[in-house]
């Protein structure tokens, strides 16, 4: 209750931003989320239909940024990381609904074990190979796979959608996919041999599930990349990569660093605000301010 109160609040002093934001076009508005609820994906996607916005594919974000057509409309970009089971039982029914376009970043290991290596680190934080989670985004990816190769199985429901739902979700022609690695590993913390297996085998195994090799876009797995990664991409063919940076995409940029802004589960003001990058950075002034720092 007090967050959504927060989002109203700032969405009435971030007013004049936000219609000043809802009527460029000077670059494409990029919007991702995860585990998403139903009813506040679809509000958010009612809303931006009433904003007159056209949804677009990774192959018309990269016309764009190539210069190859122009940006002459106001354009958004719809994406969802790691292949969550709501993906298939909350977001695909409001793609048919509204006849738009999403691409879904597919980490593979997920979809054959029902669940993310960080899933079951979280269900085991208690455990004494590690004092928080955070760590375990931070070590070399040997390191990190051996640690959850140790920890209790995971226990509880498939959270992550299975092959036949891919399936499905390839044929309703709404949904697009991408390569997310085979088990979401940072790829900054691989060495390039190691990212390189993870990359060809996420794209082994959806061509397996419903014919996409997923070549054409990759997303750093927790936004995280460097330059040894970068240099990875280019060379199997990717003709786009996407972040977590918040931002726009803007024609000319580098499509390898593809910036994307996060919504989420809150009321429409606030997913409203999370889209056009206006929620984070308030609130980390906010967290640096009084010295608060996230832990996982």
């Amino acid at each position: 209750m007090i967050r959504k109160i927060l989002a109203k609040i700032l969405y009435l002093f971030y007013y004049n931003e936000i219609k000043k934001c809802s009527k460029r076009q000077d670059a494409i508005l990029s919007i991702y989320g995860h585990d998403q609820q139903k009813e506040p994906f679809e509000k958010l996607m009612a809303w931006l239909v009433d904003q007159g916005y056209t949804f677009i594919t990774p192959e018309k974000v990269y016309s764009i940024v190539t210069g190859a057509e122009p940006l002459d409309k106001k354009y958004v970009w719809v994406s969802f990381d790691d292949g969550w089971k709501s993906g298939y039982d909350n977001v695909l029914p409001v793609l048919k609904k509204f006849q738009i376009p999403a691409t879904f970043f597919i980490a593979t290991k997920g979809i054959e074990d029902g669940y993310y290596w960080y899933s079951r680190a979280f269900q085991n934080r208690e455990s004494n190979l590690y004092s928080k989670v955070d760590e375990l985004w931070q070590m070399p990816n040997a390191e990190r796979a051996k640690i959850i190769d140790q920890l209790p199985a995971y226990q509880g429901p498939r959270i992550t959608m299975n092959e036949s739902e891919l399936q499905t979700m390839k044929e309703s022609g709404f949904a697009n996919f991408g390569n997310h690695t085979h088990d979401h590993v940072m790829s900054d913390k691989c060495a390039k041999d190691e990212l390189s297996g993870e990359i060809d085998k996420c794209s082994q195994i959806m061509k397996g599930i419903n014919g996409e090799d997923c070549s054409f876009i990759y997303s750093y797995p927790n936004g995280n990349l460097d330059e040894t990664s970068v240099e990875l991409i280019k060379e199997k063919g990717f003709k786009l990569a996407a972040t977590v940076k918040i931002g726009w995409i803007k024609p000319g940029e580098n499509p390898y660093d593809l910036h994307r802004n996060e919504f989420n589960n809150g009321c429409l003001e606030e997913n409203i605000l999370q889209s056009y990058g206006l929620w984070t950075p308030f609130f980390d002034k906010i967290k640096k301010l009084f010295g608060i720092k996230n832990h996982k």
